[in-house]
């Protein structure tokens, strides 16, 4: 797959995860109906808060990540290893465009 291609990928990414991050935000901190009367909802409810802030950090650990790839596209170093300066396999970027470490690097962490 070409740089572009794989620019193209991310920057995709980049703005459904984006868009993600207004909703979650939304949800958290722009709230406009007051939590249920009803204790049992009340649990519900924060159950829901608690998985759409998981959401929010996993949309904000990936976006960071992308971001990064762009970066290394953009000064020459994508698909290089930023641990051991080895080739990252073309599978492994196929799979997770953003991956900024080869598989046996990966693999040691």
């Amino acid at each position: 797959m070409s740089l572009d291609k794989y620019r193209q990928q991310l920057e995709q990414q980049q703005v459904l995860l984006e868009e993600r991050l207004e909703r979650t935000a939304k949800h958290l901190y722009r709230r406009e109906e007051p939590y249920s009367a009803d204790f049992a909802e009340q649990v519900v409810e924060v159950e829901n808060n608690e998985v759409v802030e998981r959401l929010d950090e996993d949309a904000k650990v990936e976006l960071a990540a992308i971001k990064q790839a762009l970066t290394r596209i953009e000064n020459g170093s994508y698909g290089t290893c930023t641990q051991c300066a080895e080739p990252i396999n073309p599978e492994r970027l196929e799979a997770v465009p953003h991956a900024p470490l080869c598989i046996a690097c990966s693999n040691k962490q």
